[in-house]
């Protein structure tokens, strides 16, 4: 490990800067991504293709369950709910992997692994219990635009969940890490949702247009509709987790002049290595 050395240069960017460096951090690492995707993925997807009766190939075709436009409206919804509360769990792979990544040339799947099943109760606690209480109309912005840093807090500094007064608990870690930027964290989350929605809804139209030129007509099936729907927000979805972790480390590079400790740790680790 060499803290000096990182797959992207440890400094403070804005928000369209984090969004450009986020496509070539993908392209770097494209092939471990879309493994930590599919992994984190593929379990709360199939629980949301069943929410959505998108098993039922029978019923997709005949079109039994609620008018067009409500059936249609409903399924996006349900899938962008499956997003909002079951996110934080699918984005744990491609957390730990970014997190070694970046140090690391060849991370260990194993220790991803680990390290995830060591983070599990708090996880379950805060980014599934706490956030289920939150979800109300007055509170809902809390996970997203308060603490939007609370999965890297927990999977990537681990600190413990309850603790005596002295002790650095992970919400403790929060309050300080989160605790003077509301202001800049509510505009970057604002920026965000505006690019998200954009994202998904072109990537929808790209691969409604692609299929409406393979076949000759612009008509779109329920079947090809929930395709369309699932792969364009579970993508975007994927991207935005890449932009969260770099935003998270801009967030530690602004706070705590995190690129100055990297260096004299680093300067550190040479010295000590060359009185031995």
């Amino acid at each position: 490990m060499q803290l000096d050395k990182t797959i992207i240069a440890i400094r403070e960017r804005d928000i369209l800067d984090i969004l450009d460096v986020t496509m070539h951090v993908i392209a770097k690492c494209l092939r471990p991504l879309l493994v930590t995707f599919l992994v984190g993925v593929a379990p709360i997807w199939l629980l949301q293709h069943y929410m959505i009766g998108g098993f039922d190939l029978a019923a997709l075709d005949e079109g039994v369950w609620f008018d067009e436009g409500q059936w249609r409206i409903s399924t996006v919804v349900t899938i962008i709910a499956c997003v909002v509360f079951l996110g934080p769990l699918a984005a744990v792979p491609t957390t730990l992997y970014l997190g070694q990544a970046l140090f690391l040339e060849r991370p260990s799947a194993a220790r991803i692994f680990t390290d995830a099943l060591r983070a599990l109760p708090q996880l379950f606690c805060l980014q599934v219990i706490l956030r289920g209480i939150l979800m109300f109309p007055t509170l809902a912005i809390v996970p997203y635009a308060v603490w939007p840093y609370l999965n890297e807090i927990v999977l990537l500094e681990r600190n413990p969940l309850f603790g005596r007064r002295k002790t650095i608990t992970t919400m403790k870690r929060s309050s300080s890490l989160h605790g003077s930027s509301l202001g800049e964290l509510l505009g970057r989350w604002m920026t965000s949702i505006i690019f998200a929605a954009v994202m998904a809804g072109f990537l929808f139209l790209a691969m409604w247009w692609t299929r409406c030129w393979l076949v000759g007509n612009l008509d779109l099936p329920r079947r090809t509709f929930v395709l369309c729907a699932e792969v364009s927000i579970w993508a975007t979805f994927c991207y935005f987790t890449v932009v969260r972790f770099l935003c998270y480390l801009d967030l530690r590079i602004r706070r705590e002049g995190w690129e100055v400790e990297l260096k004299m740790r680093a300067e550190g680790i040479r010295l000590s290595g060359q009185l031995v």
